[in-house]
């Protein structure tokens, strides 16, 4: 059990080889082809894009140049993650909040119903917000990122630092 628990949320290594096509400043933009192979499918990094080239902006350095066969590397992050925080903690702030709402007895006196029902909209309004609010924040650190991990040349591979 305890296994298959933290398979789930396992980060996945993803190596691929692309050809630099621009480089920018500090920047290089890398074309790379996709196989039509399941591992790529099964991967979430592309959209589906199958065997359509695609551009992808990784941080260079020094000694790159137009051409080049490089291998970069990505990390993709486990969604689990994510499908928890959006189904699990809306469900349990509406039963704190209907627990805290039968205890109030400020609001509507006569009527237990009223105050847990009332309160734990509430709560759950709050946690959707919080949650949408916590899903903008990392949009941009869910996409996988990428860094060139070597040069190919002809015979052999150059480590390189990314």
């Amino acid at each position: 059990m305890r296994s298959w628990l933290s398979n789930m949320f396992k980060q996945k290594s993803i190596v691929e080889k692309g050809v630099i096509r621009y480089i920018n400043n500090n920047y290089a933009t890398v074309e790379v082809v996709r196989q039509n192979s399941q591992e790529c499918k099964s991967c979430s990094s592309c959209g589906g894009a199958e065997n359509k080239p695609k551009l992808f902006e990784v941080k260079a350095f020094p000694g790159l140049e137009v051409g080049e066969l490089v291998m970069l590397q990505g990390i993709e992050h486990s969604p689990y993650k994510g499908i928890i925080l959006v189904l699990f903690l809306p469900l349990i702030s509406l039963i704190i909040g209907s627990l805290i709402g039968r205890e109030i007895c400020f609001i509507y006196p006569n009527s237990q119903d009223v105050r847990m029902i009332g309160c734990g909209f509430i709560f759950f309004l709050l946690s959707i917000l919080a949650v949408s609010i916590y899903e903008k924040t990392r949009g941009n650190q869910k996409q996988i990122r990428r860094k060139i991990i070597s040069i190919d040349t002809q015979d052999n591979v150059n480590l390189r630092p990314g």
